[in-house]
């Protein structure tokens, strides 16, 4: 249970800006079918409206309730728009002591990921400007022999045209 004034209540995060920093071990009170929170990416969601309406069913969220969901959320291969979903039942976000660290890390905001992509491909893309003038080099080399192969089997042919005279 969370102490707090009587006169103050429960509410969702009003100012991304500034999150409320929500422990592992207020989580963890949040696990049945009518208060369900779940961390994903070190942001903590509740969930317990939108549970009965997940396409997955309710279990699933069940199972991962009041513990961090990540694994789960990514194993099962949600869209960047099943992500962006989360965003209305934000509550806060896990203490910074108590955060994982993750190689990937996807945002709520979709134009973030938008800008991800585009900078994935310009890196791809300078990556490839390098190999293609070695694929042209293959590609004048190989039209050069082309060449050089016809040059040879015209001059072969002539041979053959002048025994035969």
């Amino acid at each position: 249970m969370i102490l707090r004034p009587s006169n103050q209540k429960e509410t969702k995060l009003q100012n991304p800006k500034s999150p409320r920093l929500v422990t592992l071990e207020q989580v963890k009170l949040h696990h049945t079918p009518d208060d369900l929170w779940m961390i994903i990416y070190n942001r903590v969601y509740d969930i317990t409206s939108f549970s009965k309406d997940h396409p997955g069913g309710v279990e699933v969220l069940y199972d991962c309730g009041g513990a961090d969901a990540t694994q789960a959320f990514e194993d099962v291969g949600h869209s960047d728009q099943a992500f962006t979903m989360l965003g209305p039942y934000l509550v806060g976000e896990v203490h910074p002591e108590q955060q994982k660290s993750f190689s990937k890390i996807r945002s709520s905001d979709p134009y973030a990921s938008t800008v991800a992509k585009v900078e994935a491909v310009q890196q791809r893309t300078r990556g490839k400007g390098r190999k293609q003038g070695g694929e042209w080099v293959w590609f004048i080399l190989l039209a050069f022999m082309a060449l050089a192969c016809l040059v040879l089997y015209i001059y072969i042919q002539r041979f053959k045209w002048v025994a035969e005279e």
